[in-house]
């Protein structure tokens, strides 16, 4: 071979090895981009939610110091008013939700539309010494949720043993799943929880482990479990609530949910379980159903998902943003049997409510009002409100409507002291109606006391329980003093 060849062909080998050697950076640089990306979505879920913090990862630190990088992009990460104006929602969807101290990215985090914006920020060069932060720690085990970077450094590593078990970590995480399953067949739930976990640490994208698990552990282990009575709870300052051996079961899967979340944030299928699964059926904690069904409709979803935020909107007394979501609901889906019958029906309940809390409002400001003339209007008013209620759920028919009209009358009869007729009509409206049946009984109770009616031993029973509700061993002095307000406000 003559020797300008031989220099041509030492020339392009240089070059091929150049070529991948920056290629070879460039698919680093991306490999740990995406991990941070990932971290940077998990963290900014974890502050607007969950706001779960341990002093012994630096998860909240690196976070703030990747918003305080990211003030050098401007309009990279959008304001919450830039997203309200560059992304209209529809009329069902909530607004932006608001917690305290929220950062940017947390903000922008909220739409899944600024996915592409928060990728590029990860990959930034203003963000280069954060992403550097955020493999060192990482390695260290110094940060909660970084799930994937030790199974992208174990891909460059080459072969060896850790290599070739976590290349077969999603095959992994099916046989250890498998093996969940068998211990659930054989009664064996307490070894679980530890598998199930395992599972999900090995493939935490795995979200049908995170969905079966959280109801395995809140509906099939609890299942034949009585609930413990209040005075027998102790507080548990992991959960921030009173917890017996049943509802410590809740809680584990609501925590095992939010791994999910924070591992899979765009899946609205967590979501919904958190909300709909845990909260409304199990701990029937609207407030909690509420905040997390906002969160599942705000990914790509299912089109029934957002009727169950409605209802939950509804048993949380937000009457104005459930009729909203219905009306919006009907528009769209006009050729639905859902959008051609049962949306009518919540939307009459709704209006009905609403007017039954403007009437009360009414009232109220009619009670306080210091001038005879006003106190007089608002009285009327609010008897207009009352009666519009009572004719909406009139024309809502079936046993419903007739029981939550039977509510207002007996509100009446007991407003002229008439407790007797009022307790009789409402041990009628709750025969009616199994889910208005505990609200109903508690006002059946509270106006034979104050008309000083007989009360049943299991009447009194219950009462006390109420007295009691919310309150357990252990509780902060804070805490205790907010519930026992609250109950009684209720009572």
């Amino acid at each position: 071979m003559k020797r300008h060849q031989k220099l041509v062909l030492a020339g392009a080998m240089l070059l091929i090895l150049a070529l991948a050697a920056t290629q070879g950076r460039h698919v680093r640089h991306l490999r740990e981009s995406e991990s941070f990306y990932r971290w940077m979505l998990a963290a900014a879920v974890n502050e607007r939610l969950f706001q779960d913090e341990s002093g012994q990862f630096k998860d909240k630190e690196l976070f703030e110091q990747c918003n305080a990088a990211s003030q050098k992009l401007a309009g990279l990460v959008p304001t919450v008013a830039a997203v309200a104006k560059e992304q209209p929602k529809a009329a069902s969807e909530p607004p932006a939700a608001e917690p305290g101290e929220v950062s940017e990215i947390g903000k922008a985090s909220q739409e899944y539309k600024n996915d592409p914006r928060i990728w590029a920020l990860a990959r930034s060069n203003e963000l280069a010494d954060a992403r550097a932060s955020f493999l060192k720690l990482a390695r260290s085990r110094q940060l909660r949720f970084a799930q994937d970077i030790q199974y992208a450094e174990a891909q460059e590593s080459g072969v060896g043993l850790f290599n070739l078990f976590f290349g077969f970590r999603k095959v992994a995480a099916n046989f250890i799943w498998i093996q969940v399953d068998r211990y659930w067949h054989q009664g064996e739930n307490y070894r679980m929880v530890a598998l199930m976990k395992t599972c999900t640490a090995l493939d935490p994208h795995f979200v049908e482990a995170y969905l079966i698990g959280s109801w395995h552990l809140s509906y099939n282990v609890t299942a034949k479990m009585m609930d413990t009575p209040w005075p027998q709870r102790k507080w548990d300052p992991k959960y921030s609530a009173c917890v017996g051996e049943k509802e410590k079961y809740y809680y584990v899967a609501i925590n095992f949910l939010k791994d999910g979340i924070r591992n899979n944030p765009r899946n609205y299928k967590l979501y919904f379980d958190l909300g709909f699964a845990v909260y409304k059926q199990k701990l029937k904690d609207y407030q909690n159903a509420v905040k997390y069904l906002s969160e599942a409709i705000r990914q790509p979803h299912d089109r029934w998902v957002p009727r169950q935020l409605f209802i939950c909107q509804e048993l949380n007394g937000q009457y104005a943003e459930a009729l909203a979501g219905w009306e919006d609901y009907a528009r769209r889906f006009p050729q639905t049997s859902t959008g051609q019958e049962v949306a009518p029906r919540f939307i009459k309940r709704n209006q009905g409510h609403l007017l039954e809390k403007r009437a009360e409002e009414a009232f109220k400001a009619a009670a306080a009002a210091t001038d005879p003339a006003e106190a007089e209007r608002l009285r009327k008013e609010a008897l207009k409100f009352r009666e519009q209620a009572k004719d909406i759920f009139m024309v809502l028919g079936s046993t419903e409507g007739d029981a939550l009209r039977m509510r207002i009358e007996a509100t009446e009869l007991a407003e002229q002291k008439r407790y007797m007729e009022a307790v009789a009509v409402l041990d009628k409206a709750r025969w009616e109606s199994a889910e208005l049946w505990d609200d109903l009984s508690h006002r059946i109770m509270r106006y034979k006391a104050d008309g000083n009616l007989p009360i049943s031993l299991s009447e009194q029973k219950e009462m006390e329980r109420e007295k009691d509700a919310g309150l357990c061993a252990g509780m902060p002095e804070q805490e205790r003093q907010r519930v026992q307000q609250k109950n009684a406000q209720l009572n």
